[in-house]
């Protein structure tokens, strides 16, 4: 082994050599069996294997390829020069233009190129672009095998600033000097294996460096002492301590080796007045028996390296390969920063003197550090681990599956501005089949009970339940079933033919059809074709209706109708409200049309889809306008055939300033049925309902999501996104249902679905069959 180099205080300057796993005479027989006649480029889509020392600090394929193997990157390598024909560098890896020599103390009689075989070594560490294709090498602790990646960031560029002679000596202006022109010829990072000192030139030349944004990595020296002898460095800036790493060595086994210097009790004192240890900038790196060439035995020999020397240009080479992936940490200067901060502890807990921050680890820098987080509409982030809630789709929307896809991969930035892709696909859960929901008829299609009296007729419907009241919890729907309550309806109506409702907690669309017809049988298929449409979304709560006939062929009606506020999700006002109005004409004895407009307005809803109105996935207030159309057949007085057709509108509005969405575009929905019902068929009371609809589904319109990009200095650049909320399926529902009196107080129901598509959503197909038995008490 050669002597750790020492500053020459005489001359002001410092003379380096590197510190190898043999001696020269030894390297040299060692590298003449390594010798090959050709090598193979490296490809990143073939990187798939690792030099064991790369391994060690964490590297693996998925680093690797986040960081395009650092293609794009300039590493300066301020060193004895770089042969730049070496097999181990890709052509052109290695800049002419850009490399020289950079020493004032002495010629350059070859130029940048290295008489040495030091500045080869180190430039290779850090990216060597060709994989071994020795056999196996075992040394060190370390095997290598053939196809093992042996540089750090194979795709990245190099160029050369030669500062030390063939004997690897010279002066701390020369390296100063070399600093700065590495910086000048646009080097991100700079890598520096030679012995640190503290004299003014190298203060002001990492000053000049740092300020044009390189990061500067410097050997820890390799004389198994502090560093400095724990005298301070005075007069950096701020920013050139925050762009300013040492590099000590360990082994295998992530022991600080031997000979490697430690960041002792010294430290940075910035030129205003802070004060920084060495320590807090330290950081360890594989530094033993490292595979690197050695061209003074030949332009194809390689040989094993130690030294910080060679712990050094693996640090260079991950800032690279970090910079690479996020060209935030450049654009901020914060690129050191995380090397350290996610460095994985050695020696005494936390920063020490021997340690410093640990080793680097890859693995944990190439994840989020901190909380990520996302922007919301209003410009706030929000942590994405404190997102609760959800947003409930309805039938109308189907699973939102382009919205899905959008919140799948969304953008979210660590507390380096890092940009990362999380999942957020969750928070949207998709309607259930309504076949699956409920298979088994109910009453809804039944006339409620009606008593006659001297003005006309009393028709009641209760029922006491215990209803299950859901809300929106962390993920979606909550049930709470120990609600017993009592719902129904009243309809009183005179001789004349008006009709007055009331009721609370049923569906409105019995009574409100029963004002505008005044026809038993055609207000029950209207309950029919309702339960799938627009007219749905405002159940459950308070209801009013009323009708009145304007001559012997017209009648008009009006309802309102609300869902109170413990059904969805906040307290207080009702959250859907309803305001319907609607003509109806008979235009011969068993025909007669209706025509309907409605104003639905949802406070933290949108066509059925159920969100918190402060919510991360709130979709804002909404208000729909919907048209309904429809036609019916008296076929006799037992039976009739009703056609039934709705379109919706739905206004453009912006989303809630706490969420994702920014705004909605103006939607299109519709929905239509056709229903025949007769009565009467073998039992005065008995029921058949034969239907074909198509549930109330959106035809048009969007939705914009905040989202982020980066651009070419790393900055998040937010946009508005627009996705089709329109349904990747078409429901079409085939119902066949038969209700059957037993006696007074029991019911037998008997009901066969098909369901196309059920909850829109494409290839969602549904049957059901069920029997159900009814009685009352």
């Amino acid at each position: 082994m050669l002597p750790a180099a020492l500053p020459c205080p005489s001359r002001h300057a410092s003379r380096h050599t590197s510190r190898h796993a043999f001696s020269a005479r030894q390297r040299t027989a060692f590298a003449g069996l390594l010798a090959l006649g050709s090598w193979t480029v490296a490809s990143p889509a073939q990187a798939q294997t690792y030099a064991p020392w790369l391994r060690q600090i964490g590297i693996t394929n998925t680093v690797e390829s986040a960081a395009a193997w650092g293609k794009g990157q300039l590493l300066g390598v301020v060193d004895t020069g770089i042969n730049a024909t070496h097999p181990q560098f890709a052509p052109g890896q290695v800049s002419q233009a850009l490399s020289s020599c950079a020493a004032v103390s002495f010629r350059c009689s070859n130029g940048f190129a290295d008489d040495n075989s030091h500045g080869t070594a180190v430039a290779s560490i850090a990216a060597g672009n060709r994989v071994s294709q020795f056999s196996t090498i075992t040394a060190g602790g370390y095997t290598t095998v053939a196809g093992n990646f042996i540089g750090v960031a194979p795709a990245a560029n190099i160029l050369s600033e030669k500062v030390l002679n063939a004997a690897g000596s010279g002066y701390s202006t020369d390296v100063a000097n070399g600093v700065r022109k590495a910086a000048d010829a646009g080097a991100g990072v700079i890598n520096v294996s030679i012995t640190y000192g503290n004299d003014a030139a190298t203060v002001a030349a990492i000053n000049y460096a740092a300020a044009k944004g390189a990061f500067i990595v410097w050997a820890g020296g390799n004389s198994a002492q502090n560093l400095l002898n724990n005298a301070s460095t005075s007069g950096l800036t701020a920013t050139a301590i925050q762009h300013l790493v040492f590099a000590g060595s360990v082994n295998s086994a992530n022991a600080a080796s031997s000979f490697t210097n430690k960041p002792g009790s010294g430290g940075l004192q910035s030129s205003n007045g802070g004060s920084t240890t060495y320590a807090a900038r330290w950081v360890m790196a594989p530094g033993e028996a490292i595979l690197a060439p050695s061209t003074t035995a030949g332009n194809a020999a390689y040989g094993l390296w130690s030294g910080t020397s060679m712990a050094a240009p693996i640090v260079s080479g991950s800032l690279m390969l970090l910079q690479n992936a996020w060209p935030i940490l450049k654009t901020n200067g914060t690129a050191a920063n995380l090397l350290l901060a996610t460095a994985t502890d050695l020696g005494s807990k936390g920063v020490d003197a021997t340690y410093g921050n640990g080793l680097v680890n890859l693995t944990t820098a190439f994840n989020p550090y901190g909380p990520l987080s996302v922007t919301k509409a209003n410009g706030q982030t929000i942590a994405v681990s404190s997102i609760t809630g959800a947003l409930i789709s309805s039938g109308a929307f189907g699973n939102l599956s382009t919205i899905q896809s959008k919140l799948a991969s969304y953008t979210a930035f660590d507390g380096y501005a890092r940009n990362f892709s999380v999942n957020l696909a969750g928070l949207i859960k998709a309607p259930s089949s309504s076949a699956s929901l409920n298979p088994l008829p109910t009453n809804a299609y039944s006339a409620p009970k009606v008593m006659k009296y001297a003005g006309g007729e009393l028709a009641v419907s209760l029922q006491s339940t215990g209803d299950a009241i859901s809300h929106l919890g962390e993920f979606g729907y909550i049930a709470d079933v120990d609600r017993a309550q009592t719902v129904g309806f009243s309809l009183f109506t005179d001789k004349a033919g008006s009709v007055t409702g009331f009721g609370y907690g049923a569906s409105s669309s019995y009574p409100f059809a029963k004002a505008l017809f005044n026809d038993d049988l055609i207000a029950r298929q209207m309950s029919d074709f309702d339960a799938v449409s627009a007219s749905n979304l405002a159940q459950r709560g308070y209801q009013f209706s009323y009708g009145t006939r304007l001559s012997t062929d017209l009648r008009v009606a009006a309802s309102y109708s609300a869902t109170p506020a413990n059904t969805l999700l906040q307290p207080g006002a009702p959250q859907n409200a309803q305001v319907k109005i609607g003509a109806s004409y008979l235009f011969a004895p068993r025909v007669s049309g209706g025509l309907t407009y409605s104003t639905l307005n949802e406070q933290s809803s949108l066509l059925g889809a159920a969100y918190d109105s402060s919510g991360i996935l709130a979709l804002g207030k909404n208000t729909t306008q919907v048209v309904g159309i429809s036609l019916a057949f008296k076929l006799d007085r037992q039976s009739s055939l009703l056609v039934n057709g709705e379109v919706g509108y739905t206004r453009a509005s912006e989303g809630s300033g706490n969420s994702l969405f920014a705004a909605t575009s103006a939607l299109q929905s519709r929905a239509f049925g056709v229903t025949y019902l007769r009565e009467s068929i073998w039992n005065k009371d008995d029921q058949l309902l034969a239907s074909v609809k198509q549930p109330l589904r959106v035809s048009a319109g969007s939705a914009a999501i905040i989202t982020a990009n980066v651009d070419a200095q790393g900055y998040a650049v937010y946009d508005k996104s627009w996705s089709s909320l329109v349904p990747d399926g078409r429901e079409i529902d085939l119902t066949l249902n038969y209700r059957m009196p037993v006696d007074k107080t029991n019911t037998v129901a008997l009901q066969a679905m098909y369901q196309k598509d059920a909850a829109n959503i494409a290839g969602n197909n549904a049957t059901s069959l069920g029997l159900m038995w009814t009685s009352r008490f």
